[in-house]
């Protein structure tokens, strides 16, 4: 079938399309809102600035397929193949993307706010400041399990998506804003978040091994038992976070703020802690052994049973501290 065809007969009220072959098509701006093509062959078609609102595309092969611009705002695309599809621009919200292979797309600046993504596959797509406010990517009993691993999401919006359970291992989050995102067990190992807003993110449970974290704005995030072991978090602010039971042995953590944060029974053991805040912080029962608090700010910090025999205090400001023993210094 050609596109004059399609057109034609859509114009004619026709709507169902099933498994139609459209491979290399050109449907430049075409308007077929509604329709519905499941299984339908579109590889390599051209559908640039195309109105495909709530258009049935269950299970189509879009391999290739160019839709910059083009408007998929409650479209259904579950389980269709999108590999190497370019979405520059387009518009996804609302749309059914669960299990859609998404590897190596292009969705520079696309808007996928509430889409459902959980399953997806975005392994490798660039993703550079797409909007996914809301998107749901969780992972469910391993039924949907969205991969991200390698994917760009450079300067991307993602507050208030859910990534639980999400593996986003060594992909790069570097500029995102992921405030109020819920990431809790998600694989972050080796991730770029560099900068990102992450302020009142869940990370709890979450993989964040050897990730970079150098000036991110984490300010009331909640990162109980998170892996952070050799973590690069030169300058973040962790202002009021809560950090109880988190691993952050060898972390790179000088010039942090954690004021008011609480890390009770944290693992902080040979990390670098030189001229941080963590004035107010709760570190009740915390393992620091070897930790370098040298010219750190400590003022009223609480260190009551915690591990602090073989920390490096040099310069360390600890007026009004509560010490191992209960004793306040002075």
């Amino acid at each position: 079938m050609d596109a004059n065809e399609l057109k034609k007969r859509y114009a004619a009220g026709e709507t169902n399309f099933s498994g139609v072959n459209l491979t290399g098509v050109h449907l430049l701006g075409a308007d077929l809102i509604g329709i519905s093509l499941p299984k339908a062959d579109l590889h390599g078609a051209t559908l640039i600035f195309a109105y495909l609102n709530r258009a049935n595309l269950i299970k189509a092969n879009l391999v290739g397929t160019k839709l910059c611009g083009a408007n998929l705002n409650q479209a259904n695309l579950n389980s269709a193949n999108l590999h190497n599809a370019d979405l520059h621009g387009a518009t996804l919200q609302n749309a059914d993307l669960r299990g859609t292979d998404l590897t190596l797309a292009y969705l520079l600046d696309a808007n996928l706010i509430s889409a459902d993504l959980r399953g997806a596959n975005l392994s490798g797509a660039n993703l550079t400041g797409a909007c996914l406010r809301g998107a749901n990517l969780r992972e469910e009993a391993r039924v949907y399990t969205a991969s991200m691993r390698g994917a760009i999401l450079r300067k991307a919006d993602l507050r208030g998506a859910n990534l639980t359970g999400v593996d986003l291992a060594k992909v790069n989050l570097s500029g995102a804003n992921l405030s109020e995102t819920t990431l809790r067990e998600a694989d972050l190992s080796g991730a770029d978040l560099s900068y990102a807003n992450l302020s009142g993110a869940f990370l709890s449970d979450a993989n964040l091994c050897e990730v970079n974290l150098r000036g991110a704005n984490m300010t009331n995030v909640k990162l109980e038992r998170a892996k952070l072991i050799e973590a690069e978090m030169t300058g973040v602010n962790l202002r009021g976070s809560l950090l109880a039971d988190a691993k952050l042995n060898k972390a790179q953590m000088s010039r942090a703020n954690l004021s008011g944060s609480r890390l009770v029974r944290a693992d902080l053991s040979r990390a670098n802690l030189t001229e941080a805040n963590l004035s107010d912080s709760d570190l009740i029962e915390a393992y620091l052994a070897r930790t370098n608090f040298s010219n750190a700010n400590l003022s009223n910090a609480n260190f009551t049973r915690a591990e602090l025999s073989s920390a490096y205090m040099a310069g360390a400001n600890l007026s009004g501290a509560t010490m191992p023993d209960g004793t306040i210094s002075n």
